[in-house]
């Protein structure tokens, strides 16, 4: 019948409420893996790592939780939002391949990366810049223009001096491993389409091969860790899982039962992730080695942890999915991109030289200066990303467009049963 085929089982909210276009929990999955990295900057800055008492755990010989092992490993939730990133862009790619959309032409996609990503950037690029100078921070004019000219056009992490030492805000890195991974994602797709599972065993054997062959035997390390070859594995992982989602979501007759089976999946891949973060922070070496040793079978516990919660009972989902979760993922891109230097800006106000000295001055003013930090980045990201960067969003898309006659209307049962084309709120806020 044209309605099984326009709209097959599995596609509908009516089953487990599981929606192959909307994935309900990326946004907050996305939002929290920020907030762990800010925990992680914010910890430099401050020394601040609160002591929770449980005495009702006493019992078990626990008297306390202390969340210790983010303030040293926090930065490695950045797997995540890579993850993240590739599985969104993937997921129109694969329900190409499995339902027969249309999909963007290269001239589309590279336009609504530019739209999605560049004004906020271009912002804090500028915004960096012009402190820096007015600090006096750059020693020469040359190198002043070179770190800037380099950012502008994401080729920073191809040098020492505009990358690990530049004094333009250090997270900007995250962004030029992006764009590099989407000026190749057109090409990529075509190989993707081909075979999804030799593309992806292809792709992280590459990768794995770049990290132990070459990359760890380089000098110095922190040159090679987030390279875009070192991050081709996670890469693959995110596309392949994004092909994995769809297929269920198509495929599967009935997900109730399963849903059970993906939760507890959802739980153990939360421990495994935990007990990585526990091995790096114990790790007694240079823990940039142990990211390159470790990356391939960290981003596999992020993707098993990501599918098993896309496809779990609707009360997980939802700690991902619910109002709070949406707010952090739709801010996070702004909120990724200020909260270092403001957090330093702030330390730096107040007198402080160093995360030492705030210690010394007591935990009064760790607190202070860690909910102030966190008040103003919110606030700053909210208004950036709803006042600059999305109407910037829409009016780039909208340029040079033009108007186009209304379509005739469908007949009432094609309208009822054929899905709109257009992108999900998970694809857009890569």
């Amino acid at each position: 019948m044209e309605q099984a085929r326009t709209k097959p089982y599995g596609w509908s909210s009516l089953d487990m409420d599981i929606d192959c276009r909307h994935v309900d929990v990326v946004d907050g999955i996305r939002g929290f893996s920020v907030l762990l990295v800010l925990w992680f900057h914010f910890w430099q800055q401050t020394w601040f790592m609160p002591t929770y008492p449980t005495p009702f755990l006493s019992f078990l010989g626990i008297t306390d939780l202390t969340p210790s092992h983010i303030r040293w490993v926090g930065y490695i939730f950045v797997d995540m939002m890579v993850l993240l990133s590739a599985f969104c862009l993937t997921l129109p790619i694969a329900r190409s391949m499995l339902l027969g959309e249309g999909v963007d032409d290269a001239c589309t996609f590279y336009k609504k990366r530019f739209a999605r990503i560049y004004p906020s950037y271009l912002l804090a690029v500028l915004v960096s810049f012009g402190f820096q100078i007015w600090s006096g921070n750059y020693p020469t004019v040359s190198y002043a223009l070179r770190d800037l000219v380099s950012h502008l056009t994401f080729t920073h992490m191809f040098r020492a001096d505009t990358y690990i030492y530049a004094p333009i805000n250090g997270v900007l890195w995250t962004v030029g491993l992006e764009v590099q991974f989407y000026l190749l994602f057109p090409l990529l797709t075509k190989l993707f389409r081909k075979s999804p599972l030799l593309f992806w065993g292809t792709l992280t054997g590459f990768g794995g091969w770049f990290i132990f062959q070459y990359a760890l035997n380089q000098e110095p390390i922190n040159m090679q860790v987030n390279q875009l070859p070192a991050f081709l594995p996670v890469f693959a992982n995110g596309m392949l899982a994004a092909y994995l989602f769809t297929l269920y979501c198509v495929k599967a007759p009935y997900k109730g039962l399963w849903a059970v089976g993906f939760t507890a999946l959802a739980v153990v891949g939360a421990v495994l992730i935990r007990n990585q973060v526990v091995d790096a922070q114990m790790y007694s070496g240079d823990k940039q080695i142990w990211q390159l040793e470790n990356r391939i079978g960290l981003s596999l516990c992020y993707t098993l942890f990501l599918l098993s919660a896309a496809l779990a009972l609707k009360p997980l989902r939802w700690l991902f999915s619910n109002p709070v979760a949406r707010f952090l993922g739709a801010i996070s891109y702004n909120l990724y991109l200020y909260h270092q230097r403001l957090v330093v800006l702030l330390r730096m106000s107040l007198g402080f030289k160093s995360g030492a000295d705030v210690a010394a001055a007591g935990t009064r003013m760790q607190l202070f200066l860690t909910v102030e930090a966190l008040g103003l980045s919110l606030l700053l990201a909210a208004v950036l990303t709803y006042l600059w960067e999305r109407p910037l969003h829409r009016w780039i898309m909208g340029w040079g467009q033009n108007k186009k006659e209304p379509a005739a209307p469908l007949p009432a049962d094609a309208a009822a049963t054929i899905e709109p084309a257009t992108e999900t709120e998970s694809e857009e806020r890569i």
